[in-house]
């Protein structure tokens, strides 16, 4: 996979003033029989790729050289509905050539399920033909997402990590794009690290694998912490640590008095948050209401302080708590 954007034979863009969105302008050359400049195909909800055929109208004898290549430029979304998306984190691409006596291709993207702004060009003789559609995405639904992980061994709890994070969603409805995280999270698991490949963002069943494979190493090292000096541990407690893991940090202390796993005692949660609390071992917090906190905080989480200047934290232990409600 090339990351980079190809020159020469993409669609270009123009950037609107005081707007972070591109207008996308396609290039079209040459007598067309099929497709449309700028028709959109959908992904559907199994995953499975559209049918899309191009075919030239000429007069030029064969062989014909033919080119593509598909962009996706991630910018963010979020989760909410809306068409309108924000910061260019990364530029997607595939692309490839061959040669061929017919005039028509059936679209091949080297056997890959991904979406963005395919543009194909084909040289015939001394004719130039170039033309770009829209590759896009529909939902799976909570359904079919569920009928998966039912597939794969020890994901247990993994469900209720994919409904926080994206709610079931690959994609924004509104544009038909995967959903893109400030973090650099991307689709249904919003996977960050290790980052998503083009497919994994595009293909919701290739998300759902990835994001499944790193839910069964972080209950990997949950177990290991857990189960340390022969320790014993609930499946409830397990439940927990690997959820706290996922987002950042243990959820679980030693309690050696009482020999048993406790949670840790100092951290209070912004029940209006996913995942931000306040260590009410620090003086700048010690003795206040969650509402004091919350009140006094709370323009900070749109835009955070380096951590250094925060009196809050992002934390796996209301992530844990919050995904358990």
């Amino acid at each position: 996979m090339n990351n980079k954007p190809v020159k020469g034979t993409g669609p270009k863009t123009n950037k609107k003033k005081g707007s972070l969105e591109k207008t996308v302008v396609l290039e079209d050359r040459g007598k067309w029989v099929q497709p449309k400049s700028g028709d959109k195909f959908y992904i559907n909800e199994d995953a499975v790729f559209p049918t899309i055929t191009f075919e030239i109208e000429t007069t030029e004898g064969a062989p014909y050289e033919w080119s593509w290549v598909l962009i996706w430029p991630a910018t963010v979304s979020g989760l909410k509905e809306s068409a309108k998306r924000k910061k260019l984190l990364k530029t997607f691409s595939e692309k490839g050539n061959f040669k061929q006596n017919q005039k028509k291709w059936q679209v091949n993207l080297n056997g890959k399920t991904i979406g963005g702004t395919l543009t194909v060009q084909v040289k015939a003789g001394n004719e130039l033909f170039k033309r770009s559609v829209y590759i896009l995405g529909k939902n799976p639904g909570e359904n079919r997402v569920k009928e998966l992980l039912a597939t794969i061994d020890d994901v247990k709890g993994f469900d209720k990590l994919v409904a926080q994070e994206s709610k079931f969603k690959n994609f924004i409805n509104a544009d038909g794009k995967p959903i893109v995280a400030f973090d650099n999270g991307y689709g249904l698991t919003q996977m960050t690290n290790p980052a998503p490949s083009f497919e994994q963002c595009w293909n919701w069943k290739e998300n759902v694998k990835g994001g499944s494979s790193l839910y069964k190493v972080k209950q990997r090292v949950a177990k290991e912490y857990l189960s340390q000096h022969k320790r014993k541990y609930t499946d409830e407690q397990l439940k927990l640590e690997t959820w706290s893991l996922w987002n950042g940090g243990n959820y679980h202390i030693w309690d050696s008095t009482n020999n048993i796993w406790r949670r840790k005692p100092n951290m209070l949660c912004d029940s209006e948050t996913g995942n931000i609390g306040w260590n009410m071992s620090k003086s700048d917090n010690k003795d206040k209401s969650e509402d004091e906190l919350h009140e006094r905080d709370k323009e900070q989480y749109k835009k955070p302080p380096p951590k250094k200047n925060r009196k809050w934290d992002y934390t796996g232990v209301c992530y844990a708590e919050h995904v358990d409600k």
